[in-house]
């Protein structure tokens, strides 16, 4: 992808799926690091410093293992033999779920050259700032090179890009609607520049991610929104109790008669059918989760060696950090007995004015825990109890609004529930009963949220 000039304003990109981050990643050079954020902000290279949670894809390498004869129109397999080439009729068949064809036959209708290149790219996915090793996995990038008809020395560098995007335009409407609403999306004007030329080209980049780079991505994802995958491990005898958390259910939308779920190791969820239905015309209360969690990152030492960031963390900020982390997992995983996530709407709902409570109860436990890690030794001058917060917001919303809202939280909650399920499963296989005991609690109360909001969802 091209760079933006200094003096443009930056144009953030988003990537809600692997194909999309592929597709800004940036195939003129290798080794660097492609971080996504947790609103699915993609960004090259430059470390975020505006967030505490990011996922790293660093891609290792780039390979051109195809490439095109222009005059020719023949492909070159590179990996496999370099005498070894199809026609373009051969190369368009390898890929049959891509449009090629289609496209190819329009180009050439349109009188302007092009060629194409083939490109594997492998990723090292990583949690954090290259904490936590996820995966290895690549992806292919199938990229069409278009040359717009003009004079190398007649025109002017103004005259090409605008005959460029003249030629993009004129493509993208003569090809047939299905496929032109594809290509619009991942087509794009670049620029090669020689010591003599600047010269616009057209790019249309097919972004196919592995399977692996797939489910690697989707990991993260869910990391980076705060659900965590349970660990099927032995309970660790030096564990720190949890503080507990109580989910009640609102029957009335704006003035709540609570029905109330608590939940122990001891007991089973149940939930109380509610009395009275809310007029339509009320608007209905929800609410929404603030929160700023502590990282091993407050304590890090930064260091520049060689123009490049190289964080530490030695001593006691090794020890600081590792409680950091523990108690940042602790804060989600209560987060997630009283909230649910909406994916689509990038945020965490609670259908109980309980929330409020126990979101202030989880706050101060946060800094209960801080006050007790000798993080002045490390970091001076830090007020803790303003940085790091837990709460719970309430908004009211009309129903259709509150509606969608909930659909999507009761969507997100459903897939943990089979996934916990499965997981279940694989640990009865194992035999692994103290991660099963934890696994069978986890799934009581995510049932019992996802019963909670099915209810207040029928109530509106």
């Amino acid at each position: 992808m091209s760079n933006s000039d200094s003096e443009k304003k930056y144009t953030p990109r988003y990537a809600k799926t692997a194909e999309e981050l592929v597709f800004y990643t940036d195939t003129k050079e290798a080794d660097y690091p492609v971080y996504l954020l947790p609103s699915n902000e993609v960004r090259l290279k430059k470390r975020p410093t505006d967030v505490e949670r990011f996922a790293t894809f660093h891609l290792k390498s780039i390979e051109v293992i195809e490439k095109c004869d222009p005059e020719r129109n023949i492909i070159v397999d590179i990996l496999v033999d370099a005498e070894k080439r199809m026609t373009i009729d051969d190369y368009v068949a390898s890929y049959p779920q891509l449009p090629l064809s289609t496209i190819i036959q329009t180009i050439r209708d349109l009188g302007v050259n092009f060629h194409v290149r083939t490109f594997k790219l492998t990723y090292e996915v990583y949690k954090g700032d290259y904490s936590e090793f996820v995966a290895e996995a690549p992806a292919t990038v199938v990229m069409l090179y278009i040359v717009p008809p003009y004079g190398l020395r007649s025109t002017t560098t103004d005259q090409k890009f605008a005959i460029t995007y003249t030629t993009l335009k004129r493509l993208l409407s003569k090809l047939p609607p299905d496929v032109s609403s594809i290509v619009q999306k991942i087509a794009y004007v670049d620029k090669l520049s020689t010591h003599r030329y600047i010269l616009p080209i057209i790019k249309i980049k097919f972004c196919l991610p592995s399977p692996e780079l797939s489910r690697a991505f989707d990991e993260v994802k869910k990391w980076l929104e705060g659900v965590e995958e349970t660990q099927v491990a032995e309970e660790s005898e030096e564990e720190e109790p949890q503080p507990q958390i109580e989910i009640e259910i609102p029957e009335i939308p704006v003035k709540p008669r609570e029905l109330e779920v608590e939940l122990t190791q001891s007991t089973s969820p149940s939930v109380e059918q509610p009395k009275e239905q809310p007029q339509k015309s009320e608007l209905v209360k929800l609410y929404l989760l603030s929160m700023r969690l502590p990282s091993k990152y407050l304590v890090q030492k930064i260091e520049i060696k060689e123009g490049e960031e190289v964080r530490k963390w030695e001593g006691i900020a090794k020890d600081i950090a590792s409680r950091l982390e523990g108690i940042r997992r602790k804060a989600y995983d209560e987060i997630s007995r009283i909230f649910a996530h909406a994916e689509e709407f990038g945020t965490w709902i609670a259908v109980s004015e309980k929330a409020v409570e126990e979101a202030r109860k989880l706050s101060e436990w946060i800094r209960d825990e801080l006050s007790s890690l000798p993080i002045s030794q490390v970091k001076k001058n830090i007020d803790l109890d303003s940085l790091y917060s837990v709460r719970a917001v309430p908004i009211y919303l009309e129903p259709d609004d509150a509606k969608g809202l909930l659909n999507a939280a009761i969507a997100r909650l459903s897939a943990d529930v089979e996934e916990l399920e499965r997981r279940i499963r694989e640990a009865e296989e194992q035999q692994k009963k103290t991660a099963l005991k934890r696994l069978e609690t986890d799934l009581n109360y995510r049932k019992a949220l996802l019963e909670a909001f099915r209810r207040f969802l029928n109530s509106i």
